[in-house]
């Protein structure tokens, strides 16, 4: 008997700019009346929400998706309504997952894009400033154009571009004697090492670096998107949600609907710190008291056992503070009232509304890991967006990152200069009342900054294949090999067998061998 099964290729992403060259085709060829208005109603039915409103009639309609989908095409204003209805009316936001969009994003700062990369639904691939030389493109923010800060940050760029410039030929030339081994007549082994050089030269640089980003996302997401990065603190980001709004309009209006700005992502953040630093200036002897120097001196902390009510709850004492997750478990557990804790939830979900995620915060578990590390790092780190990470603000008062090339070749110094320089003028722009965001553009790569990673063993060991393998930056590998002991003791039995990805067979022919 012939199996019934059937699949049918029903759309894939199309590249705008090659349709539109394709309809400029079209407008210069000799074509009659009848075939080019056939050719116009074709092109007026090329829109995503054709799929997804077939795909919503699909419950309760006997016809074959092809069937609907064809009807979809030719009434395209009565898909819209089927979109609106089913998405917005009824409330089945799945309906919004089968339109996808693809955006390039470009000349938006380091800094924007950890806005734009929180999201974790949703597909980046990023300008590798590895691989390819920086020609010292920034971001100015808006909020200091045309203020006595402008010309200080622009010096201060420049000093950090000359840096990258002017030592990364040294750099990598360490590199390429810490590897003797490596024949720089290969075109691929010679980048490899110049790679290196680069990676090392970028720690001196701001995030206030342009980037480019390959952006794809669902108009679900794309949604939630605009009207996260539309109630940003940051103009450029909400210049970001602006523009990607702007590229949309008109073409999907039945799927992207909520965009304007909101309190609960305008508010939250703020009321919380606000209230979370009240206490902890209430209980300041006792934090201090609480402080453990061991832990302090560990780049990555694991915390297990934790209750889920104190481990969300010191979360938000966390992602809203500057002290460590120790100190935040010890003020939850010694110094907050049953009121106060009640208070902090009532904040957390004050301007809530039904379709509004809770905060990331109500993810963490019973086994948390604190780990410190560079802007550098963190951008490796928040690729594995499936796990939950919380990041505090960058603090400069943590020492920085230096790479063991800068060190050995006598440049910490100099880095350290440009460091200092940046933390100045980081602290002199958050005492005049600017955003700590805009105050984190004169920020380096070197800078550090607390975040909490709650994964659970499969996920573990994704991080700990991709990121300890030996290709992997220097910097993230360090930190994946010293999570990975971590989790290794507290998971002997399912972690015994953690390693990057290069060690895999050797690590399983070891595992599986008879005698």
């Amino acid at each position: 008997m012939e199996s019934p099964l059937r699949v049918v290729l029903a759309g894939m992403n199309i590249d705008v700019q090659g349709l539109e060259m394709a309809k400029d085709c079209l407008a210069e060829m000799d074509l009659i009346e009848e075939e080019r208005s056939a050719i116009h109603r074709s092109l007026s039915q090329l829109t995503p929400e054709t799929i997804s409103a077939s795909y919503a009639r699909i419950s309760r309609d006997p016809r074959t998706i092809p069937e609907l989908r064809a009807v979809a095409r030719d009434e395209v204003e009565k898909a819209r309504a089927t979109n609106q209805n089913l998405i917005f009316t009824m409330g089945h936001r799945s309906i919004a997952e089968h339109v996808f969009f693809n955006f390039d994003v470009m000349g938006l700062s380091r800094r924007a894009v950890e806005e734009l990369e929180k999201k974790r639904l949703q597909s980046y691939t990023e300008k590798s400033q590895r691989y390819i030389s920086l020609k010292g493109d920034f971001v100015i923010p808006q909020e200091i154009q045309s203020t006595p800060f402008e010309r200080e940050f622009v010096q201060l760029i420049e000093e950090q571009n000359k840096f990258y410039n002017d030592n990364l030929e040294t750099l990598t030339a360490w590199h390429t004697k810490q590897n003797p081994e490596t024949d720089l007549t290969k075109p691929s082994e010679k980048a490899r090492i110049e790679g290196y050089g680069k990676e090392d030269a970028r720690y001196a640089l701001a995030m206030a670096t342009q980037a480019q980003v390959g952006l794809s996302l669902t108009a679900r997401n794309l949604e939630r998107l605009i009207t996260e990065t539309r109630s940003s603190e940051s103009e450029e980001v909400r210049n970001l949600g602006g523009q990607l709004l702007k590229e949309v309009k008109g073409i999907a209006p039945s799927v992207v609907k909520y965009i304007e700005p909101v309190d609960y992502y305008k508010k939250t953040r703020g009321e919380l710190r606000e209230f979370i630093e009240e206490k902890i200036n209430e209980n300041i002897a006792f934090i201090s008291h609480a402080r453990n120097p061991v832990l302090a001196s560990r780049d990555i902390k694991l915390f297990t056992g934790l209750s889920r009510d104190n481990s969300i709850l010191a979360g938000l004492v966390f992602s809203s503070s500057d002290i460590s997750f120790n100190e935040s478990l010890e003020m939850v557990r010694q110094c907050l009232s049953e009121k106060e804790k009640r208070e902090i939830f009532d904040l957390a979900g004050k301007y809530q509304e039904r379709h509004d995620p809770l905060l990331r915060e109500y993810e963490l578990g019973d086994r948390v890991a604190e780990i410190t590390l560079s802007s550098s790092a963190f951008a490796q780190l928040k690729r594995h967006r499936m796990n939950t990470l919380i990041p505090q603000e960058y603090n400069p008062s943590i020492s920085h990152t230096v790479p063991a090339s800068v060190a050995m070749t006598e440049l910490g110094g100099e880095l350290w200069e440009i460091v200092e320089k940046s933390s100045e003028l980081y602290w002199d722009m958050r005492h005049e009342g600017l955003p700590t965001i805009v105050a984190e553009y004169a920020l380096t790569n070197a800078h550090r900054r607390r975040v909490l990673l709650d994964a659970n063993n499969r996920q573990i060991y994704a991080i700990c294949a991709e990121r300890e393998h030996l290709a992997a930056q220097w910097d993230i590998r360090n930190l994946t090999k010293e999570l990975h002991g971590l989790i290794q003791k507290e998971s002997p039995l399912t972690m015994a067998h953690l390693c990057g990805k290069d060690n895999f067979d050797a690590l399983k022919a070891d595992r599986y061998k008879t005698d």
